[in-house]
């Protein structure tokens, strides 16, 4: 007699792994952590949503023109430079008439910088943030998208044009309001009844005072240069004219690394003393080092990612090896999908340095990739693993290799030759063999300026060897299969040029 079997009908979301999940995480099944808590209504309505998103926009303004008005040592050594190159290319032979067209000129010029500015602010404003915030009257979750995204670009804009204003404001100004003091001052010296004028023709001569500001131009700058010109031997004036513009150029770069360094050192014991949650800081958290594509990324100030930090661990430790769903249509999974479990692999660690500390001289961290290679051959040396893994060059191009073990390798390269051939070099490791026309490429779409960067090299850095053997006790991992699995790691550099002493065994 034959009996239909009914197939079991599942609910994804009303198995018990995933509640445990979302009970976790907060109802999402992909798990997130945040170290930032924030809170939100829904139940606000238009005009407060437009109030809101208009008073968080005008702070961030307002913070933002603070933060440029602000003083720093490097801008006031910036200032000082700027003025005594003023001073130095100043004619001080100039008449009352260019005097007045220069003021004339440097306002004519400031108006055109306000009128660039005051248009990009109504630009934004007007054709950015008025039809967004005119789409919430219809659709709240679009404008407030909106608002964020061109609220974000319209500030850095702004404030990018009130920089302009403000720099070329302060400088024009100082300009204008020298112009007309030194023309109003020698106006009173020339006069012959101010007893300043007075002495001063019996000092220089009542000649020259009478022909200041009009014969030919004077200026500090061509004064120092003729000096240096009239030396009559040639060994001395060229030495003078050298030591003159070295040790002026100098002179500028190390005024600008001692303030620079003086603000770096305020803003640290500002941090110090005024920040007591500590700075901001992201971290990178690979919960499990034999799985580093495995990684959470969580940001925040210190004192409030250390408790995160572990909640998260916590976390991890609790989900690892659990069971996210035993059936499918009613037959258990491992009646037909077999475990495959790859027993030894070797992931690979290049980095943009060759040998520690892995800082570059601007002070960023090293830039790194991982490739890793499953089916590592018995008996390998380290240096047929150094030679394997020698230096290549790296970029955005990834390629993918499908392998007859069916598995997958994986690589970035500045092209895509350099990337297979780093490949098939390390293949050479694994009893695995490349598929015909098993190879995939991929690139970016409308890559951003930071993934569009220039390829580098990259130099071996560590090795990691994964190595699974079967059990002997009921202390192992098990696989869908029931097999239990003991695993060893074995870490051992790959950056030095000999063997590292006492490297274990590679199998």
């Amino acid at each position: 007699m034959n009996t239909k079997v009914e197939k079991i009908g599942l609910v994804l979301r009303d198995l018990g792994s995933r509640k445990i999940r979302e009970s976790s995480t907060g109802g999402a099944l992909i798990r997130t952590w945040s170290a930032t808590a924030s809170t939100s209504s829904n139940n606000k309505g238009f005009l407060e949503n437009l109030w809101d998103g208009t008073s968080q926009f005008i702070g961030f303004l307002i913070s933002g023109a603070i933060s440029l008005l602000s003083f720093s040592w490097t801008k006031l050594w910036g200032w000082i430079v700027g003025g005594v190159t003023f001073i130095s290319n100043f004619d001080w032979n100039v008449t009352d008439e260019d005097i007045n067209k220069q003021i004339e000129g440097l306002w004519d010029s400031f108006g055109g910088i306000l009128g660039s500015a005051a248009g990009r602010a109504i630009g934004w404003i007007g054709c950015g943030l008025v039809p967004a915030a005119a789409i919430m009257t219809f659709n709240e979750s679009l404008a407030t998208h909106l608002l964020k995204e061109v609220g974000e670009q319209a500030i850095d804009e702004m404030l990018d044009a009130a920089t302009e204003v403000i720099q070329a404001g302060f400088r024009m100004g100082v300009q204008a309001s020298f112009l007309w003091l030194y023309k109003n001052v020698r106006r009173v010296l020339k006069d012959p009844n101010n007893p300043f004028g007075m002495a001063l023709r019996g000092i220089v001569g009542t000649a020259n005072v009478e022909n200041w500001g009009k014969g030919e131009s004077w200026t500090i700058a061509s004064a120092i240069e003729n000096t240096i010109e009239s030396i009559p031997n040639t060994f001395l004036r060229n030495f003078v004219e050298e030591a003159w513009e070295e040790g002026t150029e100098a002179c500028i770069e190390a005024g600008y690394a001692i303030a620079g360094g003086i603000d770096s050192f305020l803003a640290e014991q500002a941090i110090a003393n005024n920040n007591v949650l500590g700075t901001e800081r992201i971290v990178e958290i690979t919960p499990d080092r034999t799985v580093p594509d495995e990684r959470i990324v969580l940001s925040g100030r210190e004192a409030v990612l250390g408790p995160n930090i572990v909640s998260v661990l916590a976390t991890h430790q609790m989900f690892r090896n659990r069971d996210v769903g035993v059936l499918i249509n009613g037959s258990p999974t491992d009646e037909y999908i077999r475990p495959g479990v790859v027993e030894r692999r070797m992931i690979i660690e290049f980095k943009e340095k060759p040998t520690p500390p892995w800082v570059m001289p601007d002070g960023k961290r090293a830039r790194k990739r991982q490739i890793t290679i499953f089916d590592i051959k018995r008996g390998l040396t380290w240096k047929e693993v150094k030679l394997a893994a020698n230096p290549y060059n790296s970029g955005q191009v990834l390629i993918t290799a499908q392998l007859d073990n069916k598995q997958q390798m994986q690589a970035y390269g500045a092209t895509a030759n350099s990337a297979l051939q780093k490949i098939e070099e390390l293949l050479k490791l694994s009893t695995a063999e490349l598929l015909p026309n098993g190879v995939r490429e991929s690139n970016y779409v409308q890559a951003t300026p930071r993934r569009e960067s220039l390829p580098y090299i990259v130099y071996p850095s560590k090795a990691v060897l994964v190595w699974k053997k079967k059990s002997t006790d009921l202390t192992g991992r098990e696989d869908l299969a029931g097999t239990l699995w003991d695993e060893q790691t074995v870490e051992f550099d790959l950056w030095p040029e000999n063997e590292p002493a006492n490297l274990p065994n590679l199998g």
